[in-house]
């Protein structure tokens, strides 16, 4: 069921008309086949049909994908600007309030902020190996001058 209301003027600012089209997920869970293809990035509803033979990638990325919230995947690919702004013609809605998840709204799209703390699994067995191997040449060092 689409549901259309009035936007604010606090928009996202892509020149998009003044009433917003919300879908539910189950709704666009149902358009995941060639015939009708769709897919949620960002909280954005897309219909991405008409592009699916000119994807780059091939229609078969696509379809797997279809119906269903490919943001992470999207972002994983790494897609150039130009690439987004293309995007913006096939935008349909958005995703319905409720069908968002309260962490979603607050996720960095570029995926760093899971990464900040990945260092912190290196850092630790490499001072641990420095460490190892300077007490190893000191005592090495030691039995050679006795």
């Amino acid at each position: 069921m689409a549901t259309s209301e009035a936007s604010g003027s606090g928009g996202n600012g892509e020149g998009r008309d003044q009433s917003v089209t919300y879908y539910r997920l189950e709704e666009v869970a149902k358009r995941n086949s060639a015939e009708e293809t769709w897919m949620v990035i960002h909280g954005r509803v897309y219909n991405i049909t008409p592009f699916l033979s000119e994807h780059p990638g091939g229609e078969e990325v696509l379809l797997e994908q279809a119906g269903a919230d490919a943001t992470e995947s999207f972002e994983d690919v790494g897609h150039s600007p130009d690439a987004r702004e293309m995007l913006k013609q096939y935008y349909i809605g958005d995703v319905h309030p409720n069908d968002l998840k309260p962490k979603d709204s607050k996720k960095d799209p570029s995926g760093s902020s899971t990464c900040k703390s990945c260092w912190g699994y290196w850092i630790v067995p490499i001072v641990g190996a420095i460490l190892i191997g300077f007490l190893y040449r000191h005592f090495t060092t030691d039995s050679k001058s006795s």
